[in-house]
């Protein structure tokens, strides 16, 4: 059992897939690297203002109703879509209300994306609002993508907050990463993987290329405790269904 925990393979949501046709390659293509389940986690980004949760959620369901609708169509054998989203983290986040809806279905859970700039302290206040007022638990997104914007110290308050972490696909070919998260790997700090795959051509999926080479990166137990907790997660989606 292997769970992409961040995708873009909903049609023509976000910066993702640009058709239904080119969702099922991507699907086809993670299958064939062994991913049975995928939660779908189009971008949601309060600082557009011209979209609500509201019209984000209509557009995000409708996208997946047509893609399962040809899935269904064509009787196709392609992995199980779970919907969630991939959350910006932005100063305004906890005053919208209703975040509940942006988490992975079935849970209290938001993939949350820090900001592509060093990390400030407001930041840290508002993830702690998050579960503290909200009630939401975080699974931080690509943890590793930001290696060239964050000093190591600021991780260390990162990883400090003890919630989950997920790490893309591609992080073994990125040797600055490896060299900056080596620590909390070895701290069994790193929860789950995601493809964040975009395309079939732009950021495909590279589920077997990171199974073919984590093992001599993060040890052999690595995967065991990422299937652990990809199966636990996915005990609290199939529970709500």
């Amino acid at each position: 059992m292997i769970l992409d925990t961040h995708s873009h393979i909903l049609p023509n949501v976000d910066d993702g897939a640009t058709s239904v046709k080119e969702s099922i390659k991507m699907l086809t293509m993670l299958k064939e690297q062994g991913v049975t389940d995928v939660i779908a986690t189009p971008h949601f980004k309060m600082m557009d203002l011209s979209e609500s949760i509201d019209d984000f959620l209509e557009k995000r369901n409708s996208a997946y109703k047509n893609l399962l609708d040809e899935i269904n169509k064509q009787k196709l054998d392609l992995p199980k879509i779970h919907l969630g989203a991939e959350v910006l983290l932005t100063m305004d986040l906890v005053e919208a209300g209703g975040l509940d809806r942006l988490c992975i279905e079935g849970t209290n859970i938001i993939l949350l994306e820090m900001p592509y700039y060093e990390w400030q302290s407001w930041m840290f206040r508002i993830i702690e609002d998050l579960c503290s007022a909200e009630g939401i638990e975080i699974i931080f997104a690509h943890v590793d993508r930001y290696v060239n914007l964050v000093p190591k110290q600021t991780y260390e308050k990162l990883f400090a907050l003890n919630h989950a972490v997920q790490i893309n696909a591609d992080f073994v070919d990125n040797k600055k990463a490896i060299r900056v998260l080596k620590k909390w790997i070895k701290e069994r700090k790193i929860n789950y993987i995601g493809s964040d795959c975009h395309g079939i051509d732009f950021r495909p999926p590279q589920i077997d290329n990171f199974m073919a080479k984590i093992g001599k990166i993060a040890g052999k137990d690595f995967m065991s405790r990422i299937e652990t907790h990809s199966s636990e997660l996915l005990s609290k989606i199939n529970k709500a269904k």
